[in-house]
C-alpha cells in the first residue's frame, strides 16, 4: 500500500505543479509530507525505531483526504485564468513589497517594537510566577496576545532586513524573538513562526525548483535544531554550567523526541480513524466557541487537548494524530470531509489572491506554515494559532489602507 499511496501522491504533486508552475502550494506541501513520512515510518522507523506501522486502512484514510484538498485545488484553479489574476503580476508582488519597505515601515516596526516588548515583559511575568524550568505553555494575559505581533510580523521584519543588510538590530530583533519562543520551548510555535518567514520570502521571490529544494531542506534542518536547542542547549543556558555526558545524553533524546514528534501522529491515527472521543464535534469549533464565550464574560472555556492516549511503540504514547485522524476522531468521515474541504477552500481563496494578485501574502505564508504542520495535528482547534490569523488579518487590511507616518 505504501507504495501505491506514493505513486498516486508523486502524480498528484507533479499535475499540480503543471497547474499552479510551484511546488509551494497547499497540496504540495500537506501531500508531500505524508508521502515521506509513512514509507520513511513503516520501512525505516519501524525496523530502527521501533515505531508501530501505519496500517493499510490509514494510509487509504490519509490518501482520501489528500484527495478532497486536490479536487479543492481543481475547482479553484479556473479563477487562475481571469485576467484580472495573471495581469502585472510581478509589478504586484512589486507593490506588496514597497509597501512594507517604504510606504508602511515605520509603522510595522511600531506595532513589531510594541509586540517585542510585550512579549519579553510576558517572559519576565512567567519566570517570576512559575520559575524558569516552569514557563512552558504557561504564556498568558494581555502582554502575551500583544507580544504575538512580533511573531506574526517577522516576516515583514525580514523583507525590511534583506532590503537594507546594513541595519543588522533588524536581524538581531529576529533572532531575540526567536531566543524567546524557545526559552518558553513551545516547539510547534517556533516551527510555525520560522516557516512563516521561509514561505514567505520564497513567495515573494518566487523561487525556482531548486531553492525549494534548497528552503525545505533549511525547514527541516532548523526543526531538528529546535528540538535540540530546546532540550540539550536550553538546559545549559538555565544551569550555567555545561557537562558533556549530559549534553550528549540530551542530544540522544533530542533526536529520539524529534522523530516521535514526527512519527507518532501517523502512528496514532490507526487508532483515532477508528473510534470516536466523547467530547464530539464541539472540539473542532473550540476556538470560535472560546471567542464567543470570552465576549459574553464566560470563563467556562472548551480545552481541546486530547485526554486519550494511544501507543505508538514500546513504551511510548501520544495524544495527536494530525488534522485528518483527529477529526474523524470527533466528527466521523462526512463532517471531517466537509470540515477539510472548507478549511482548504479558504486556503485557497487567499492563495490565488497572493501569489496572483500579491495581495494578502503574508496571511496566506501563515497559512501554509499552519498547513505544514497538520500532519501533527488539528491546529484549528489552537487559539493561538487561529488568533494569529485573525490578527494578521486585520493587519493586512491596515497596511493595505493609505495610511503612511511620516515625520
Amino acid at each position: 500500500m505504501e507504495f501505491i499511496f506514493a505513486f498516486i501522491i508523486i502524480v498528484l504533486i507533479l499535475f499540480e505543479y503543471k497547474l499552479y508552475k510551484t511546488f509551494i502550494n497547499p497540496f504540495t506541501i500537506i501531500a508531500l509530507i505524508y508521502c515521506i513520512l509513512i514509507p520513511f515510518n513503516n520501512f525505516i522507523g519501524a525496523d530502527l525505531l521501533q515505531f508501530d506501522k501505519v496500517n493499510d486502512n490509514s494510509i487509504f484514510y490519509i490518501l482520501y483526504f489528500l484527495i478532497i484538498i486536490f479536487i479543492v485545488s481543481l475547482i479553484f484553479y479556473p479563477l487562475i485564468n481571469d485576467n484580472r489574476f495573471t495581469k502585472q503580476l510581478q509589478n504586484n508582488y512589486g507593490n506588496y513589497e514597497k509597501m512594507i519597505v517604504v510606504n508602511k515601515r515605520k509603522f510595522i516596526l511600531c506595532l513589531f517594537i510594541i509586540g517585542f516588548i510585550a512579549k519579553y515583559i510576558s517572559l519576565l511575568q512567567c519566570i517570576q510566577a512559575y520559575g524558569i524550568n516552569n514557563i512552558k505553555g504557561k504564556s498568558s494575559g494581555i502582554f502575551a496576545h500583544i507580544g504575538g505581533l512580533s511573531v506574526i510580523l517577522l516576516p515583514y521584519i525580514l523583507l525590511i532586513y534583506v532590503n537594507n543588510k546594513r541595519k543588522v538590530y533588524y536581524l538581531i530583533m529576529i533572532l531575540l524573538v526567536f531566543l524567546n519562543l524557545l526559552m518558553f520551548g513551545g516547539k510547534y510555535g517556533i516551527i510555525i513562526a520560522f516557516a512563516h518567514m521561509i514561505i514567505f520570502y520564497a513567495m515573494m521571490r518566487n523561487i525556482n525548483i531548486k531553492k525549494t529544494l534548497k528552503y525545505g531542506l533549511l525547514m527541516a534542518g532548523i526543526a531538528i535544531f529546535i528540538f535540540i536547542g530546546i532540550y540539550a542547549i536550553k538546559p545549559i543556558i538555565i544551569n550555567g554550567y555545561f557537562s558533556k555526558d549530559e549534553f550528549l545524553i540530551s542530544m540522544e533524546f533530542s533526536i529520539r523526541h524529534f522523530f516521535s514528534y514526527l512519527l507518532g501522529p501517523l502512528v496514532a491515527s490507526n487508532y483515532y480513524f477508528n473510534n470516536f472521543s466523547r467530547e464530539g464535534i464541539i472540539i473542532l469549533f473550540t476556538v470560535l466557541i472560546n471567542i464567543v464565550k470570552a465576549l459574553i464574560g464566560s470563563k467556562d472555556y472548551i480545552n481541546p487537548v486530547n485526554k486519550n492516549f494511544v501507543s505508538i511503540a514500546y513504551n511510548k504514547v501520544t495524544n495527536v494524530g494530525g488534522l485528518f485522524s483527529e477529526c474523524v476522531y470527533n466528527s466521523g468521515f462526512l463532517i471531517s470531509t466537509i470540515y477539510i474541504a472548507f478549511f482548504f477552500s479558504l486556503v485557497y481563496y487567499f492563495y490565488l489572491n497572493a501569489r496572483y494578485k500579491g495581495k494578502k501574502i503574508s496571511i496566506c505564508a501563515y497559512m501554509l506554515s499552519v498547513v505544514l504542520m497538520m500532519f501533527f495535528s488539528n491546529f484549528l482547534t489552537v487559539s493561538g494559532v487561529v488568533l494569529n490569523l485573525i490578527y494578521l488579518y486585520i493587519i493586512e487590511i491596515v497596511l493595505s489602507k493609505k495610511i503612511i507616518l511620516r515625520k
